[in-house]
This record gives C-alpha cells, sequence and structure tokens, in this order.
C-alpha cells in the first residue's frame, strides 16, 4: 500500500523534472539577431551587450570591425560577409547588358546565399548567431538576410544609437525644430532608378541629413542653392559620438563649397545636415491668427 500510495508523488517529481528540464533546453534555443553597437563601443545599450555575450557565433562586415569590438567578441567563432554583398539585390543578373555588372551580380548573389544557408544551419542546430553592426543596422545596413530567411524564422533586431541620433547630440539641436517645420529627411546620394530623388526633396525646405557616402558635394550644393536661401544654416559632423574623433565643422548653403575641404571627409563617417533647426532651437513661430 506504501508504494502505491507514493506513485502520485513521484510521478509528479519525475514530471516536474521533466517539465524544468524541457524549459532548460528551451531556454537556449537558436536564435539570428542583428546588433546595432553604436557609433562608438561606449555607446552600446545593455540589451545588445547581452546578446553580444550569449552569441556562439559573430558575424560581422569587415576584418577590421573585430579589433572595434575585441573585448566583446573575445574567442568566440566569427564569420565576415562584406558590406559589398548587398550589391543588385533584387536585381536579376539575366536582364543586365554590361558583362561586368551582370557578373558581379551573380558573384554576390551567391555570396548572399551562403551566408543566409549558413545562419539557417546554425540556428537550426541550436546556435546563436550575432549580426554586429555599427550605429543603429536599420539605416543603410546590409539587413537583407531577414528578408531571405524563412518566414517565422527565429531572429531578433537589436537597435543601437545610429549616426543620426549621434551627429544631433554633438550639434546640440533637435532636427525636428526648424521654427515653421519639424519633419526630418533622412537620405542619401541618388542612384540610377530612384524615385525619390533629392533634388525633389529639397523642394520642401525642411531639415535634410545626407549619410555622405558617394556623396557628390558640388552637386548636392547646386541643388540645395535653388531651394534653400543662401544663408541656410550647414553642419559636418564626422565620427559621430566618438568622444577622441568626433568633429563638427558649420557652414552656410552659399559658403559651404568654399570654407569646408568636402574631399578630405570620411565617407563612412560622416553625415551633412541642413535646415533652420541649426539656429531655431525649439521656438515655434506663432500663426498671425493667434497672435
Amino acid at each position: 500500500m506504501r508504494d502505491r500510495s507514493m506513485s502520485p508523488i513521484v510521478l509528479g517529481a519525475l514530471a516536474g523534472l521533466l517539465v524544468l528540464a524541457a524549459g532548460t533546453v528551451r531556454a537556449h534555443p537558436g536564435k539570428f539577431t542583428i546588433v546595432g553597437m553604436g557609433t562608438s563601443p561606449d555607446l552600446l545599450t545593455l540589451r545588445g551587450a547581452e546578446v553580444v555575450r550569449q552569441a556562439d557565433i559573430i558575424l560581422l562586415d569587415e576584418p577590421e570591425d573585430r579589433n572595434a569590438w575585441a573585448a566583446l567578441i573575445g574567442s568566440k567563432e566569427v564569420w565576415f560577409c562584406g558590406r559589398r554583398s548587398a550589391a543588385f539585390y533584387g536585381s536579376d543578373p539575366g536582364q543586365m547588358n554590361d558583362p561586368a555588372a551582370r557578373e558581379e551580380a551573380v558573384r554576390e548573389a551567391r555570396v548572399r546565399e551562403v551566408i543566409v544557408q549558413r545562419i539557417r544551419r546554425a540556428v537550426e542546430s541550436g546556435k546563436k548567431v550575432a549580426a554586429l553592426k555599427w550605429g543603429d543596422p536599420m539605416m543603410f545596413e546590409n539587413t537583407y538576410y531577414l528578408e531571405m530567411l524563412p518566414q517565422g524564422f527565429p531572429s531578433e533586431v537589436v537597435p543601437g544609437v545610429g549616426s543620426f541620433q549621434a551627429a544631433s547630440a554633438a550639434l546640440k539641436m533637435s532636427p525636428c525644430y526648424g521654427g515653421d517645420t519639424n519633419s526630418v529627411i533622412l537620405t542619401a546620394t541618388d542612384w540610377p532608378g530612384r524615385s525619390d530623388c533629392n533634388e525633389e526633396l529639397m523642394g520642401h525646405r525642411t531639415t535634410m541629413v545626407f549619410y555622405a557616402m558617394h556623396l557628390d558635394y558640388p552637386r548636392l550644393f547646386e541643388q540645395l542653392g535653388r531651394h534653400y536661401p543662401p544663408d541656410t544654416p550647414v553642419a559636418v559632423v564626422t565620427h559621430a559620438g566618438d568622444r577622441s574623433r568626433e568633429r563638427v565643422i558649420r557652414s552656410t548653403v552659399a559658403r559651404f563649397l568654399a570654407e569646408v575641404s568636402y574631399a578630405a571627409l570620411p565617407p563612412e563617417e560622416t553625415l551633412l545636415l541642413v535646415g533652420k533647426f541649426l539656429e531655431a532651437g525649439q521656438a515655434r513661430r506663432t500663426p498671425p491668427a493667434l497672435e
């Protein structure tokens, strides 16, 4: 009788252990995470740091990135997939007339396929893969992995402090406040096939922020001069958020090309900000009817 009376207890204990064991397994599933590392290593968020700490495999754009985050990466396994891997993403190589472009499109498509399959196999085997991105990953960074992975694949994006936020902090002025405007246009150089061309966007005369990769400064300021008053303030911020290298250069639409050595600006580490917000501050213009 005693053995029988104890069996529910024993079974209950065993069931509890099984639940705990299952919970332990489920607590460490494979996952792919894209992590915004901030514009400087000391701007990494607590959540981002925790994801990197728990990761089994680190995915980087370039080998030099390993040095920037060496203390966090440690001896973890590291993969590389360069920024150029996004070239011709969404294009059909078979429709390209230029042999060189077609060859590159085929090559980079293969690079994308290989890295996505590696991510998939690693995560399905229970490993955690973290792709580390400078600034915020959702601003002009490679995130095509998420689109190529199966729907419902275990993944997450951890936002970071991007160069737009860091540059605004360096200027100590909010781009949202332009006196009679409160919108901000984040953009980059025009490219073939793009419909929202920069000169059309300039017609709004609101705050514009240009990510400077491949930016043609003379052409851009010729366009700005047709839409913004000559004395419209302009600011360049390089290495935004980096306490030792951050630099701010101020000018105007009319004087920029003559005053600023724009050819020497680091293309991957520069933001150009244009607009009244640089002087207006948070003061709002009162409509005449309300005065």
